[in-house]
């Protein structure tokens, strides 16, 4: 039976370091590191029944916490697949932390995206998300939530990651979502100090939303397409909607990864290589409503889902469409430290 827990940061970590490694070699489950409700249940139970290999699945929201896990060779040893976005591939294998996986021998929309120590699981849209019922002005733009109007004073949610943060505020102001240029980088801050008066929360808004499902108060934000059919589940309503901010598509894809100190590198890769197999994959965007990274599952998946454009990008938006860029890790712990005093701006304020 697939085993499904949600477990805060400081838990996580106890978590990870409570699970014994010897466990494993006495074939104790796989762990599957990934976010929340990222991946359709009943495929890990059809790899179970198959594979006899139980899994057990860990979940994250907060790429901070899953970068330290596994750099951790202590942590990462207990993790047998890990989800990781393509910004962060090149830091994690530079620094020796992933294993090498074969390459998927299906045609891909973002065939560079997870080096070859990853294997594509998952790509969409940067964008935002917003109650349809609340709005009293258009949302079609980061600049409508970065300069907001007075009536979205305390309703606004921002992503708090180092990444997310500052795509969206260079986005706006028209730089380079990738730009390390000091005066860029102090722009953006500047901006975010500003706007942080108007934010409600800088966590997640799908996991705010699902720890407070009753919440009326968060009407927009930042978030990944698909989010707001979710959003719309867990709240009983059909009033979120996404937009593809006119800035232009900011894509992100997820790789399937193996730590480097992981013990069962081959139950993970077949566990990989299961999940990414064509059906497989068309079956889990169908359930998440997401997109898949091979073009072959286009023709498997249901008309309604080919046919989102929220999803599944036209030529034109995917032509146009900007992936999220794989930063050196002083880049990051650049980002990562004005995410940091942003934060601490905002809770003595």
């Amino acid at each position: 039976m697939v085993v499904l827990k949600h477990f805060y940061p400081i838990a996580t970590l106890a978590l990870l370091l409570a699970l014994p490694i010897e466990a494993q070699e006495q074939r104790e489950p796989l762990v599957f590191y990934t976010w929340e409700d990222f991946i359709d249940p009943s495929l890990i139970e059809a790899w179970e029944e198959q594979s006899g290999i139980p899994v057990k699945v860990i979940f994250y929201d907060d790429e901070g916490l899953r970068n330290l896990v596994l750099s951790r060779s202590d942590l990462a040893a207990k993790i047998d697949v890990a989800i990781v976005d393509n910004a962060t591939m090149h830091v994690l294998q530079e620094a020796g932390h992933l294993s090498e996986i074969p390459s998927a021998r299906y045609e891909q929309f973002w065939p560079d995206a997870c080096t070859g120590f990853g294997r594509p699981y998952l790509w969409g849209v940067y964008g935002l998300v917003y109650r349809q019922d609340k709005m009293q002005s258009n949302i079609s733009s980061w600049r409508d939530i970065l300069n907001p109007k007075s009536y979205l004073k305390g309703h606004i949610g921002m992503l708090g990651q180092a990444d997310e943060l500052m795509t969206t505020a260079l986005a706006g102001m028209g730089y380079p979502i990738d730009s390390t240029d000091e005066m860029y980088l102090r722009q953006a801050f500047s901006l975010l100090k500003l706007q942080s008066e108007y934010v409600t929360t800088y966590d997640y808004i799908y996991s705010f939303i699902l720890s407070d499902p009753e919440n009326n108060d968060l009407w927009v934000a930042p978030a990944y397409s698909g989010d707001q059919y979710g959003l719309n589940e867990i709240q009983g309503i059909d009033a979120w909607r996404f937009v593809v901010p006119e800035e232009g598509a900011i894509v992100w894809v997820d790789c399937l990864t193996i730590p480097a100190s992981s013990i069962r590198k081959d139950e993970a890769l077949a566990f990989i290589d299961f999940i990414t197999r064509l059906d497989n994959s068309a079956q889990n965007s169908e359930y998440l409503w997401t997109a898949s990274p091979y073009k072959e599952v286009n023709s498997l998946v249901s008309a309604e889902l080919r046919e989102d454009q929220t999803i599944y990008l036209d030529k034109d938006s995917l032509a146009k469409a900007i992936p999220f860029k794989d930063m050196k890790g002083t880049d990051i712990l650049q980002r990562t430290r004005i995410k940091d005093a942003l934060l601490r701006y905002y809770d003595s304020h």
